[in-house]
């Protein structure tokens, strides 16, 4: 049997959890199907590797093609011997260990420079042993190196016309780092190596590493037979508390003993689930209530947020709002009346976002939002990106109320929030019947995802309908379902 190889992706996930290792190596069939949302993430990662490509002009390819890591490792030689001064994507093999490497530029003294690209707005923690480990197979593979180098994204850049690379990115020098490292690669590899060539997945417990740096794929597998509402589904409860609490015997969240050391509001939540019967503090609630200025304007905005900015004055990663919905109620009871706002797709959607909420929000009343930081903090971000209507936006911040309050400060806990306050979780508690299920835009994820197809431009007519139909109903929903929520807070109260 050939010896086994470890790639620098495997390498990562034996950092994080051996049991991830070998679950990739020899049991791929319990991934599930990726998300659409990581799908974009990655193509994201992609093009953000290719605009790198960019800083340094005038490289080559070392395309896999057929034959996959051999014809990669082929290709990459002949570059070299034909003298490339800019290698993108070279394959390298040292022993066991083969790795691919975003970037190498050739110097003076024939030395090589390795350029690591992330898309990141900032250097991370896991960024450093990622390039240790190609560093150590291209000095294996005989490579003389020079310089390390970490490429992310600059989080400062504001696009003006046409991407310059030289200001989209920030340039690292993290060769010090990588050999600090180098001890610690040699050390890791053995372990991997060990873990790959036993015949069994090792023994590891669920725990911080599922989820960090990376989410693990195999996650739906380890965590399965859980019960519905676990300790690990306790909001802000330490992993300390929680590996102590399974070493007692305890999974389930209604099992945790009275006198377990929780904070109180993880305290109230576990008397809510255990008598099954909702807590009010309703003095709490018509406090909320009071703070309310009629008429009363429910406000949503979805979102979309891409690596390498799409309209003139964004910056990377920005939430730009695409859409808005707004319920509008004179007073407590009345019906409300709908008024919403998607932008087109062929343009920035922020200018007529900003006229529609200049146009139909009174000079009086408050701004609801649920979790209304966030439509706070995109407001705020509009009146620093277009000044000529600053004033008009920043006036409307200070009537910004949340919704979410009276159930982040449990005013209101019910058994069926298990721990969670977003509005998906307290809709259908609050008003059964009332849910985003079937619905062909559900979350926030997805509308944005379908926003992206819309600006792709290769919908058919009749299908890019059909989304705006459905971004629509989706954002409606959003503001419907605040109506409904504080109706029953009033209820309540």
């Amino acid at each position: 049997m050939p010896e086994r190889r470890i790639s620098k992706t495997q390498f990562m996930m034996g950092r994080q959890c051996l049991k991830r290792l070998w679950l990739n190596a020899f049991r791929k069939d319990l991934v599930p199907p990726l998300p659409k949302d990581q799908a974009r993430r990655f193509e994201e990662g992609h093009a953000v590797d290719v605009l790198a490509r960019e800083y340094f002009k005038g490289g080559k390819l070392a395309e896999a093609g057929p034959g996959g890591a051999a014809r990669a490792l082929e290709r990459t030689a002949a570059l070299m011997r034909a003298g490339a001064d800019t290698i993108y994507e070279g394959a390298f093999s040292s022993g066991t260990l083969l790795v691919r490497c975003d970037i190498l530029k050739r110097n003076a003294g024939g030395t090589w420079d390795l350029i690591e690209v992330k898309s990141s707005t900032g250097a991370k923690d896991e960024h450093f042993p990622d390039a240790a480990v190609q560093a150590y197979a291209l000095e294996g593979a005989g490579v003389r190196l020079g310089k390390v180098r970490l490429m992310h994204v600059n989080g400062s850049f504001v696009k003006k016309g046409a991407i310059d690379p030289e200001k989209f990115f920030t340039l690292l020098d993290i060769t010090g780092e990588t050999r600090e490292l180098r001890t610690e690669t040699v050390r890791d590899l053995g372990l991997f190596l060990d873990t790959l060539g036993s015949g069994r997945a090792p023994d590891i417990p669920i725990g911080r590493h599922c989820s960090e740096p990376y989410d693990c794929e195999f996650r739906g597998h380890c965590w399965a037979g859980l019960p519905e509402f676990s300790i690990y589904d306790i909001p802000r409860l330490g992993w300390e508390k929680k590996d102590a609490l399974k070493a007692m015997g305890i999974l389930r969240f209604r099992d945790v003993p009275d006198d377990f050391d929780l904070n109180p509001a993880q305290r109230l939540s576990l008397s809510v689930e255990k008598s099954g019967r909702p807590a009010v503090d309703r003095a709490a609630i018509r406090e909320f209530l009071r703070g309310l200025e009629y008429p009363l304007f429910h406000l949503d905005f979805e979102t979309i947020m891409p690596a390498i900015p799409l309209y003139d004055g964004s910056r990377p990663y920005q939430q730009v709002p695409f859409q808005a919905s707004l319920h509008v109620q004179s007073s407590p009871g009345d019906a409300p009346r709908h008024l919403e706002y998607l932008g087109d797709a062929a343009a920035d959607p922020r200018p007529g976002l900003i006229r529609f909420l200049l146009e139909n929000i009174g000079p009086r009343g408050s701004l609801l939002a649920y979790n209304a930081a966030f439509e706070t903090a995109r407001i705020k971000e509009l009146a620093g990106d277009f000044p000529g209507q600053a004033a008009g936006l920043l006036a409307l911040t200070g009537r910004m109320r949340d919704l979410m309050a009276p159930f982040r400060s449990q005013a209101y806990v019910h058994p069926e929030f298990k721990g969670r306050v977003s509005l998906k979780r307290v809709l259908p508690a609050m008003v059964p019947g009332m849910t985003y299920k079937g619905m062909p835009i559900a979350d926030g994820s997805a509308a944005q995802l379908a926003y992206l197809d819309l600006l792709s431009g290769k919908l058919p007519a009749a299908e890019a309908e059909k989304i705006r139909e459905n971004l629509k109903r989706y954002c409606g929903q959003d503001t419907l379902a605040m109506v409904k929520v504080l109706e029953r807070l009033y209820g309540l109260a």
